[in-house]
Protein backbone atom coordinates (compact mmCIF):
# COMPACT_ATOMS: atom_id res chain seq x y z
CA UNK A 1 0.00 0.00 0.00
CA UNK A 2 1.29 3.38 -0.69
CA UNK A 3 1.32 5.88 2.19
CA UNK A 4 1.32 9.71 1.37
CA UNK A 5 2.02 12.43 3.88
CA UNK A 6 2.19 16.43 3.26
CA UNK A 7 1.87 19.23 5.88
CA UNK A 8 2.77 23.18 5.72
CA UNK A 9 3.71 26.14 7.17
CA UNK A 10 3.06 29.75 6.23
CA UNK A 11 5.06 32.83 7.62
CA UNK A 12 3.70 36.17 7.62
CA UNK A 13 6.79 37.35 6.92
CA UNK A 14 19.72 15.41 -14.36
CA UNK A 15 17.11 15.71 -16.58
CA UNK A 16 16.50 12.94 -19.11
CA UNK A 17 18.07 14.45 -22.34
CA UNK A 18 20.20 16.50 -19.98
CA UNK A 19 22.64 18.01 -22.71
CA UNK A 20 25.97 20.65 -23.35
CA UNK A 21 27.92 18.63 -20.95
CA UNK A 22 25.90 19.42 -18.06
CA UNK A 23 23.62 16.79 -16.02
CA UNK A 24 21.32 19.57 -14.69
CA UNK A 25 20.46 21.29 -18.36
CA UNK A 26 17.65 19.43 -20.29
CA UNK A 27 17.74 19.71 -24.16
CA UNK A 28 14.51 21.91 -23.77
CA UNK A 29 14.86 24.42 -21.95
CA UNK A 30 14.74 28.16 -22.51
CA UNK A 31 18.13 28.47 -21.13
CA UNK A 32 19.70 24.92 -23.56
CA UNK A 33 21.35 26.49 -26.90
CA UNK A 34 22.68 29.71 -24.19
CA UNK A 35 24.77 27.16 -22.19
CA UNK A 36 26.07 25.57 -24.80
CA UNK A 37 27.14 28.39 -26.84
CA UNK A 38 28.62 29.21 -23.75
CA UNK A 39 30.34 26.00 -23.13
CA UNK A 40 31.63 26.54 -27.05
CA UNK A 41 32.96 29.71 -26.24
CA UNK A 42 34.63 28.73 -23.18
CA UNK A 43 32.55 31.55 -21.19
CA UNK A 44 31.46 28.47 -18.39
CA UNK A 45 32.84 25.40 -17.09
CA UNK A 46 29.67 24.96 -15.03
CA UNK A 47 29.29 25.54 -10.72
CA UNK A 48 31.03 21.63 -10.49
CA UNK A 49 32.17 18.87 -12.99
CA UNK A 50 28.86 18.37 -14.70
CA UNK A 51 26.95 20.57 -13.17
CA UNK A 52 25.75 24.17 -14.10
CA UNK A 53 23.10 24.52 -11.84
CA UNK A 54 20.63 27.09 -13.90
CA UNK A 55 18.27 27.70 -11.03
CA UNK A 56 20.87 29.26 -8.79
CA UNK A 57 21.55 32.76 -8.35
CA UNK A 58 23.97 34.69 -9.71
CA UNK A 59 26.97 36.52 -8.19
CA UNK A 60 28.87 39.91 -9.13
CA UNK A 61 31.89 38.64 -9.33
CA UNK A 62 30.49 35.53 -11.71
CA UNK A 63 28.52 37.92 -13.58
CA UNK A 64 31.60 40.71 -13.99
CA UNK A 65 33.63 37.01 -15.27
CA UNK A 66 31.07 35.99 -17.95
CA UNK A 67 30.50 39.82 -19.62
CA UNK A 68 34.57 39.77 -19.65
CA UNK A 69 34.30 36.48 -21.25
CA UNK A 70 32.10 37.46 -24.06
CA UNK A 71 33.89 40.40 -24.80
CA UNK A 72 37.37 38.03 -25.23
CA UNK A 73 39.06 38.80 -21.85
CA UNK A 74 40.65 42.51 -22.63
CA UNK A 75 43.64 43.01 -19.99
CA UNK A 76 42.97 45.20 -17.50
CA UNK A 77 44.68 46.89 -14.38
CA UNK A 78 43.32 46.59 -10.80
CA UNK A 79 39.95 47.53 -10.23
CA UNK A 80 40.84 49.59 -7.05
CA UNK A 81 38.51 48.08 -5.23
CA UNK A 82 39.25 46.91 -1.57
CA UNK A 83 37.09 43.67 -1.41
CA UNK A 84 38.45 42.60 -5.30
CA UNK A 85 41.57 40.68 -4.23
CA UNK A 86 44.24 40.23 -6.72
CA UNK A 87 44.55 36.91 -7.78
CA UNK A 88 40.67 36.38 -7.63
CA UNK A 89 38.83 34.53 -10.54
CA UNK A 90 36.86 37.93 -11.33
CA UNK A 91 39.91 40.48 -10.49
CA UNK A 92 40.67 41.13 -14.54
CA UNK A 93 37.23 41.40 -15.37
CA UNK A 94 36.13 43.90 -12.46
CA UNK A 95 39.17 46.01 -13.69
CA UNK A 96 38.46 45.34 -16.93
CA UNK A 97 34.37 46.87 -16.24
CA UNK A 98 35.60 49.67 -14.54
CA UNK A 99 37.97 50.98 -16.93
CA UNK A 100 35.35 50.82 -19.54
CA UNK A 101 32.56 52.45 -17.30
CA UNK A 102 30.42 49.11 -16.89
CA UNK A 103 30.50 49.61 -12.97
CA UNK A 104 31.47 52.12 -10.55
CA UNK A 105 31.36 49.61 -7.80
CA UNK A 106 28.75 49.50 -4.84
CA UNK A 107 30.83 52.30 -3.08
CA UNK A 108 34.12 53.90 -4.02
CA UNK A 109 35.97 51.14 -2.03
CA UNK A 110 33.79 48.04 -2.62
CA UNK A 111 32.12 45.89 -5.58
CA UNK A 112 31.09 43.01 -3.73
CA UNK A 113 32.00 40.43 -5.47
CA UNK A 114 29.52 37.95 -3.90
CA UNK A 115 26.58 39.98 -3.68
CA UNK A 116 23.86 38.50 -5.68
CA UNK A 117 22.88 40.25 -8.75
CA UNK A 118 19.39 41.97 -9.70
CA UNK A 119 17.74 41.53 -12.98
CA UNK A 120 17.98 45.44 -13.40
CA UNK A 121 21.81 45.09 -12.11
CA UNK A 122 22.53 42.54 -14.94
CA UNK A 123 20.06 44.25 -17.58
CA UNK A 124 22.48 47.75 -16.68
CA UNK A 125 25.74 46.24 -16.77
CA UNK A 126 24.79 44.72 -20.45
CA UNK A 127 24.03 47.70 -21.42
CA UNK A 128 26.73 49.60 -20.94
CA UNK A 129 29.32 46.37 -21.90
CA UNK A 130 28.01 47.52 -25.01
CA UNK A 131 28.15 51.22 -25.08
CA UNK A 132 24.61 52.35 -23.79
CA UNK A 133 23.12 52.52 -27.01
CA UNK A 134 19.37 54.38 -26.95
CA UNK A 135 16.44 52.59 -26.79
CA UNK A 136 13.18 53.28 -27.20
CA UNK A 137 10.66 52.98 -23.69
CA UNK A 138 9.19 49.88 -22.76
CA UNK A 139 6.07 49.37 -20.72
CA UNK A 140 6.43 46.66 -18.07
CA UNK A 141 4.30 48.21 -14.91
CA UNK A 142 7.48 47.49 -13.23
CA UNK A 143 9.85 49.92 -14.49
CA UNK A 144 9.34 53.80 -14.32
CA UNK A 145 11.43 56.44 -16.08
CA UNK A 146 13.42 57.35 -13.50
CA UNK A 147 15.31 53.47 -12.47
CA UNK A 148 18.81 53.34 -13.18
CA UNK A 149 18.27 50.55 -15.20
CA UNK A 150 14.97 51.83 -17.04
CA UNK A 151 17.23 52.89 -20.37
CA UNK A 152 18.87 49.48 -20.22
CA UNK A 153 15.40 47.12 -19.84
CA UNK A 154 13.92 49.44 -23.12
CA UNK A 155 17.24 48.60 -25.19
CA UNK A 156 16.63 45.03 -23.80
CA UNK A 157 13.02 44.67 -25.19
CA UNK A 158 14.28 46.86 -28.43
CA UNK A 159 16.73 44.54 -29.49
CA UNK A 160 14.80 41.19 -28.38
CA UNK A 161 16.92 40.65 -25.67
CA UNK A 162 14.04 39.67 -22.73
CA UNK A 163 10.27 39.72 -22.80
CA UNK A 164 9.96 40.20 -19.44
CA UNK A 165 8.70 37.75 -16.62
CA UNK A 166 5.37 38.17 -17.69
CA UNK A 167 3.62 40.40 -20.54
CA UNK A 168 3.54 43.58 -17.95
CA UNK A 169 6.75 42.96 -15.21
CA UNK A 170 10.20 42.81 -15.76
CA UNK A 171 10.96 41.98 -12.46
CA UNK A 172 14.11 44.46 -11.62
CA UNK A 173 15.13 42.99 -8.34
CA UNK A 174 14.69 40.09 -8.48
CA UNK A 175 17.58 37.48 -9.00
CA UNK A 176 18.51 36.88 -11.90
CA UNK A 177 19.87 33.06 -12.40
CA UNK A 178 22.25 31.43 -14.29
CA UNK A 179 20.40 30.38 -16.88
CA UNK A 180 18.56 34.17 -17.54
CA UNK A 181 22.48 35.13 -17.26
CA UNK A 182 23.09 32.47 -20.28
CA UNK A 183 20.59 33.46 -21.68
CA UNK A 184 20.88 37.30 -21.89
CA UNK A 185 24.72 36.82 -22.98
CA UNK A 186 23.56 34.61 -25.85
CA UNK A 187 21.00 36.82 -27.39
CA UNK A 188 23.12 40.01 -27.13
CA UNK A 189 25.83 37.91 -29.10
CA UNK A 190 23.30 37.35 -31.98
CA UNK A 191 21.75 33.67 -30.52
CA UNK A 192 24.45 31.92 -32.89
CA UNK A 193 23.40 28.99 -33.72
CA UNK A 194 25.03 25.65 -31.90
CA UNK A 195 25.17 21.73 -32.35
CA UNK A 196 24.17 20.67 -28.34
CA UNK A 197 26.26 17.87 -27.17
CA UNK A 198 25.68 15.71 -24.90
CA UNK A 199 25.01 15.50 -21.00
CA UNK A 200 26.85 14.45 -18.16
CA UNK A 201 26.62 13.44 -14.74
CA UNK A 202 25.51 16.01 -12.32
CA UNK A 203 26.64 14.51 -8.71
CA UNK A 204 28.83 15.66 -5.64
CA UNK A 205 29.18 13.64 -2.82
CA UNK A 206 25.87 15.61 -1.27
CA UNK A 207 23.74 15.27 -4.51
CA UNK A 208 22.54 12.34 -6.06
CA UNK A 209 22.22 12.72 -9.34
CA UNK A 210 18.74 11.66 -8.62
CA UNK A 211 18.19 13.57 -6.14
CA UNK A 212 19.60 16.60 -8.75
CA UNK A 213 16.65 15.42 -11.21
CA UNK A 214 14.08 15.66 -8.77
CA UNK A 215 14.56 18.88 -7.42
CA UNK A 216 15.55 20.46 -11.02
CA UNK A 217 11.93 18.81 -11.97
CA UNK A 218 9.83 19.91 -8.71
CA UNK A 219 11.32 24.26 -9.42
CA UNK A 220 10.36 23.70 -13.15
CA UNK A 221 6.97 22.28 -12.50
CA UNK A 222 6.64 25.37 -9.35
CA UNK A 223 7.70 27.78 -11.79
CA UNK A 224 5.74 26.73 -14.27
CA UNK A 225 2.57 26.71 -12.30
CA UNK A 226 3.09 30.52 -10.99
CA UNK A 227 4.46 31.83 -15.02
CA UNK A 228 0.74 30.23 -16.09
CA UNK A 229 -0.91 32.20 -13.30
CA UNK A 230 0.76 35.34 -14.42
CA UNK A 231 3.01 35.24 -11.48
CA UNK A 232 7.39 35.98 -11.45
CA UNK A 233 9.08 32.66 -10.89
CA UNK A 234 10.99 31.94 -7.76
CA UNK A 235 14.67 32.27 -7.92
CA UNK A 236 16.58 28.97 -6.52
CA UNK A 237 19.42 30.07 -4.29
CA UNK A 238 21.91 27.70 -3.42
CA UNK A 239 21.86 28.35 0.22
CA UNK A 240 17.84 27.61 0.70
CA UNK A 241 18.32 24.21 -1.55
CA UNK A 242 21.08 22.93 1.33
CA UNK A 243 18.48 23.51 4.10
CA UNK A 244 15.54 22.14 2.27
CA UNK A 245 17.95 18.95 1.49
CA UNK A 246 19.06 18.61 5.08
CA UNK A 247 15.61 18.83 6.14
CA UNK A 248 14.07 16.43 3.86
CA UNK A 249 17.11 13.66 5.27
CA UNK A 250 16.53 14.83 9.35
CA UNK A 251 12.84 13.94 8.59
CA UNK A 252 14.10 10.32 6.71
CA UNK A 253 16.52 9.48 9.74
CA UNK A 254 14.03 10.42 12.27
CA UNK A 255 11.01 9.20 10.96
CA UNK A 256 9.18 12.14 12.47
CA UNK A 257 7.26 14.05 9.38
CA UNK A 258 6.77 17.57 11.21
CA UNK A 259 8.27 21.01 9.87
CA UNK A 260 11.90 22.29 10.66
CA UNK A 261 12.42 25.48 12.55
CA UNK A 262 14.18 27.20 9.25
CA UNK A 263 13.22 30.89 8.75
CA UNK A 264 11.20 30.26 5.91
CA UNK A 265 7.46 29.37 4.81
CA UNK A 266 7.50 25.94 3.98
CA UNK A 267 6.01 23.04 2.47
CA UNK A 268 6.64 19.40 2.92
CA UNK A 269 5.70 15.89 1.82
CA UNK A 270 6.62 12.41 2.22
CA UNK A 271 5.56 9.54 -0.30
CA UNK A 272 6.19 5.42 0.64
CA UNK A 273 6.68 4.97 -3.31
CA UNK A 274 10.24 4.52 -2.90
CA UNK A 275 10.45 2.60 -6.56
CA UNK A 276 9.42 5.71 -7.91
CA UNK A 277 11.61 7.75 -10.59
CA UNK A 278 12.79 11.27 -9.56
CA UNK A 279 10.14 12.85 -12.43
CA UNK A 280 7.34 10.83 -10.87
CA UNK A 281 8.51 11.51 -7.19
CA UNK A 282 9.07 15.45 -8.14
CA UNK A 283 5.08 15.21 -10.26
CA UNK A 284 3.40 13.38 -6.93
CA UNK A 285 4.67 15.96 -4.47
CA UNK A 286 3.58 19.03 -6.35
CA UNK A 287 0.23 17.63 -7.26
CA UNK A 288 0.04 16.92 -3.25
CA UNK A 289 1.04 20.21 -2.90
CA UNK A 290 -1.46 21.80 -5.62
CA UNK A 291 -4.20 19.77 -4.37
CA UNK A 292 -4.14 20.93 -0.73
CA UNK A 293 -5.09 24.77 0.24
CA UNK A 294 -1.91 25.63 2.39
CA UNK A 295 0.26 24.54 -0.03
CA UNK A 296 -0.73 26.22 -2.72
CA UNK A 297 -0.98 29.17 -1.05
CA UNK A 298 3.03 29.18 -0.25
CA UNK A 299 3.51 28.40 -3.96
CA UNK A 300 1.72 30.88 -5.31
CA UNK A 301 2.41 33.49 -2.52
CA UNK A 302 2.88 36.97 -4.84
CA UNK A 303 5.78 38.66 -2.53
CA UNK A 304 7.82 35.46 -2.26
CA UNK A 305 11.05 35.69 -4.38
CA UNK A 306 13.53 32.91 -3.64
CA UNK A 307 13.16 29.27 -2.68
CA UNK A 308 15.08 26.31 -1.99
CA UNK A 309 14.37 22.69 -2.85
CA UNK A 310 15.26 19.33 -1.13
CA UNK A 311 14.12 15.40 -1.95
CA UNK A 312 15.81 12.68 0.00
CA UNK A 313 15.33 8.99 -0.96
CA UNK A 314 15.37 6.35 1.86
CA UNK A 315 17.60 3.58 1.40
CA UNK A 316 14.58 1.45 2.88
CA UNK A 317 12.06 2.84 0.24
CA UNK A 318 9.92 6.21 0.14
CA UNK A 319 11.04 10.17 -0.85
CA UNK A 320 10.77 13.26 1.52
CA UNK A 321 10.21 16.59 -0.42
CA UNK A 322 10.89 20.25 1.46
CA UNK A 323 10.36 23.47 -0.56
CA UNK A 324 11.53 26.61 1.68
CA UNK A 325 10.24 30.09 0.53
CA UNK A 326 11.49 33.58 1.30
CA UNK A 327 10.48 37.60 0.27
Amino acid sequence: MLVIALACSMLTMTPAGAVAGFGDVAGDEFYTDAVQWMVDNDITSGTSPGCFSPGNATSRGQVATFIHRTHGEPPAGQSGFADVAAGSFYAEAVGWMVEAGITTGTSPSTFEPDRLVTRGELATFLHRAEGSPASGAESFVDVDEGDFFADAVGWMVAEGITTGTSPTTFSPDRYVTRGEVATFLYRVAGSPGVTLASGGDCATAAESVELAVAEAHSFNLLNDLRVGLGLPPLVRLSPMDADARAWSQTMDATGDFEHSDLPYGENIAWWSAGYASPEEAAQKMHDLWVNSPGHYANMTRQNYTAMGVGFWRSDSGGWHATHVFSS
